[in-house]
């Protein structure tokens, strides 16, 4: 019988040590027998590190000296695993917890592509099971967004079939190791939201393919930890939003992007009664050092 291939699963935990010990203890009832959990802490400022470590001291746990985001924690854990021989990388946020059989899909789904970089299950609300929350989306660059496929639809009334995509959420997705020497780590400019829609961008402009798998399936908690501090969502998301367009747009694609982006802000402040400070961190990202990351803004919405 052939040995499954060895995937390392990375879990980012910052000051949200009972979520990661959920995710855990998830994943060590799953079917797959070929894994190992390798746990980032993002430099907790709580009792994480101890916590882990007492309830968890199997697995793996690197402990970092600074917080500079999503991407740069899960970059930890990636260059472990690749250090260690890892075949597949399985990135799972620590709000997600998984169904016993989600892994073999995803593994077995690599096999019949050569071309296929990067699988990721159906991800479903964790407060209500049969409510999908994302299968992956299509990344418009007139836009700049990823548009999401089947949120709110009802699992049990979706299509199983694999779904060809531009993009797979950070919540959880598998990467080839390959892939990645290829075409490198998650970008570590972002902070937080859109490092993962630049990934998955640079993963299909090599040619390679991104596949939901809904027959995979797992429960997310919403950002359970990002929600802790106040304006910190909203700043990046829409700042972001602009450096990933200077970042991955054509010429063509930007200017009409930035037509766009005036009359749908316009339109969220008018409709939405959204704050005026939405054009200021427009604005924000049309300034910001496109390649390097934010220290102060970092630190300044991490103080809440």
């Amino acid at each position: 019988m052939n040995k499954l291939p060895k995937v390392y699963i990375v879990i980012l935990n910052f000051n949200s040590y009972k979520d990661t010990i959920d995710c855990i203890r998830s994943i060590e009832n799953i079917s797959y027998d070929n894994y190992e959990i390798v746990i980032v802490d993002n430099n907790s400022k709580d009792n994480s590190v101890e916590e882990i470590k007492k309830h968890c001291s199997k697995h793996t746990l690197l402990v970092s000296n600074e917080n500079m985001g999503y991407a740069s924690g899960n970059n930890i854990g990636i260059e472990y695993a690749l250090k260690q021989g890892a075949e597949y990388i399985c990135i799972l946020n620590n709000d997600v917890v998984v169904e016993e059989g989600f892994l073999e899909p995803l593994i077995k789904k690599f096999s019949t592509d050569n071309n296929i970089g990067m699988v990721g299950p159906c991800i479903c609300e964790y407060s209500n099971r049969n409510i999908v929350q994302a299968m992956g989306a299509y990344i418009n660059l007139y836009r700049g967004l990823a548009m999401g496929q089947g949120e709110g639809e009802e699992y049990n009334n979706i299509t199983h079939s694999p779904i060809d995509v531009d993009y797979l959420g950070g919540a959880c997705f598998v990467v080839k190791a390959e892939v990645l020497k290829k075409i490198g780590l998650i970008p570590e400019n972002y902070f937080l939201f859109y490092e993962e829609t630049e990934f998955c961008l640079k993963a299909r402009k090599l040619g390679y393919k991104l596949i939901c798998l809904p027959e995979s399936r797992v429960y997310h908690k919403r950002s359970a930890t990002i929600s802790k501090f106040s304006g910190l969502s909203y700043y990046f998301l829409n700042r972001n939003r602009i450096v990933f367009m200077r970042r991955n747009a054509n010429i063509i694609q930007s200017i009409i992007f930035a037509i766009y982006i005036i009359f749908e802000g316009l339109g969220r402040i008018i409709i939405r009664r959204e704050s005026i400070k939405l054009f200021k961190f427009y604005l924000e990202g049309v300034k910001a050092d496109k390649d390097r990351i934010d220290r102060e803004k970092i630190e300044y919405y991490l103080k809440g």
